[in-house]
């Protein structure tokens, strides 16, 4: 969870723009449905943004397309062909992914209704994370399970970071995730480089952590990596429903911060 990133200057979701348009209408001009929230049709709107494309695999179209018929507007993923990114830069490595930095040229999705369809703004270049998911080219129940969780904790956690969507690796054939670029870094390397941080600030930025674990554990999630440099949720495999790792008898974590008795 990045507890680093002022929400107030980074905004880690887009709205529909519907300035332009009288909000007396209150039903879909196609199927004639009331409007969930202003303009935007649960049935209607999504088809016409989502359709004709792939990601080549179906658990991962329904998995991003679910986003989008289950949610509000503004609030959903993408997916992202991976020729939509330029300066792609290895920044990390855990156990189970590799992390790079990379500036996407169409930004987040920003859509405004016109003629009576939602169509996207002029595209916005961001710096983002992608998240390579080591072995994803063969898409097990857990990865997408692990998808899954990070897409209900951005959702229901404020301190999160963003998930904006997916692409594909067109070598390695492996899924990614678009990940909202922490630009601080992890809390160790702002501690150990940041000098005039002060001890009110220390102390903001622990009550968050807390406040994160606290709705990471309400929601039947543990994050089993927790250290100075993986404080936010990250690695696969070392997140998940919180009786998994007495299921399948494995420890996880980094050793110094493992508790003694579960070694």
């Amino acid at each position: 969870m990045s507890i680093l990133n002022n929400k107030t200057q980074v905004s880690i979701e887009s709205k529909l723009s519907v300035s332009d348009i009288d909000s007396s209408h209150k039903y879909c001009s196609c199927c004639n449905q009331p409007f969930i929230e202003e303009l935007w049709c649960k049935k209607c709107d999504p088809y016409k943004i989502i359709e004709g494309w792939t990601s080549e695999n179906l658990d991962i179209d329904k998995f991003i397309k679910d986003t989008m018929y289950s949610r509000k507007y503004g609030t959903w993923l993408e997916w992202v062909p991976f020729d939509r990114f330029i300066n792609v830069e290895q920044i990390g490595e855990g156990g189970f992914s590799k992390v790079y930095s990379a500036t996407w040229i169409d930004g987040k999705a920003d859509y405004k209704y016109e003629y009576g369809n939602w169509k996207k703004l002029d595209p916005k270049p961001i710096k983002v994370a992608l998240k390579r998911l080591n072995g994803s080219h063969e898409l097990s129940i857990e990865y997408l399970n692990e998808l899954k969780i990070h897409w209900n904790v951005y959702l229901k956690e404020n301190f999160s970071l963003g998930f904006y969507g997916m692409t594909k690796d067109p070598v390695t054939k492996e899924f990614m995730m678009i990940i909202e670029f922490a630009s601080g870094g992890n809390l160790k390397s702002i501690f150990l480089n940041e000098f005039m941080i002060l001890w009110d600030d220390k102390i903001r930025i622990l009550g968050h952590l807390i406040l994160g674990l606290n709705n990471l554990h309400k929601l039947g999630y543990s994050h089993k990596n927790l250290h100075s440099g993986n404080i936010y949720i990250s690695d696969f495999e070392l997140n998940g429903p919180a009786n998994k790792q007495k299921s399948d008898n494995k420890i996880y974590g980094v050793l110094p911060y493992i508790a003694p008795e579960v070694l």
